[in-house]
């Protein structure tokens, strides 16, 4: 049933994912990686405090486990709490040092809550998973939180188009509050891509900015 409920979350199917995950559980209450795995479907859902009680349960069944604090952690980012979310993550990565995506969520933890460990996180993230996309982009926007906007654009350039990686150093210098320079970014991600209609949107949203 779990192997059954794995596959169709896989396809998009959550409901029947969920029903799966349930049966699994209901043959086997000791069973951390059912729990583990509907309460992700909760996260996936849009309910991510439905599947607290789940990935608790994971937790306990399994202290040794990554993968499980590494879920409480995805749920309460979604829930908007990073610091509790931020402490889950840790909790992974020392437990698994070379699991990826524990150290990746660290990072992007870091960055947003401004801790100045973000880049070493980042710079670890980075090289147990060089290939990864997400990995960069969050090495990006910890390099652009530091005020290192040229090492920013190397990381965005390092992992999509050149119009991708005009966009995003955009939406770093509006966070900046850098309007200028976003403008800039924006119409250089609009002339390389004139598809990119977003890029467009927030050309006009940072001039209007800046000229306010």
């Amino acid at each position: 049933h779990r192997a059954v409920a794995l596959e169709y979350r896989r396809l998009g199917v959550l409901d029947t994912a969920h029903q799966h995950f349930t049966r699994a559980i209901e043959l086997d209450r000791r069973d951390p990686a059912a729990y583990d795995g509907r309460a992700r479907l909760w996260r996936d859902f849009g309910f991510a405090g439905q599947g607290l009680g789940d990935a608790y349960r994971a937790a306990y069944l399994a202290p040794g486990s990554a993968e499980a604090a590494n879920t409480l952690g995805t749920l309460f980012e979604a829930m908007g709490d990073l610091r509790r979310a931020r402490t889950f993550f840790a909790r992974a990565a020392a437990l698994d040092p070379s699991a990826a995506y524990a150290v990746t969520n660290l990072c992007h933890a870091d960055t947003m809550l401004g801790r100045r460990e973000a880049l070493a996180q980042c710079s670890r993230a980075v090289a147990l998973a060089p290939g990864s996309s997400v990995a960069r982009n969050n090495m990006g926007l910890a390099y652009a939180a530091a005020g290192a906007f040229d090492l920013a654009q190397q990381e965005f350039s390092a992992v999509g188009s050149q119009a991708v990686a005009a966009y995003n150093l955009g939406i770093v210098f509006m966070a900046a509050a850098r309007l200028p320079e976003a403008a800039e970014a924006f119409r250089e991600a609009w002339l390389s891509d004139p598809t990119m209609a977003i890029a467009a949107q927030r050309l006009w949203q940072a001039r209007a900015a800046s000229a306010r």
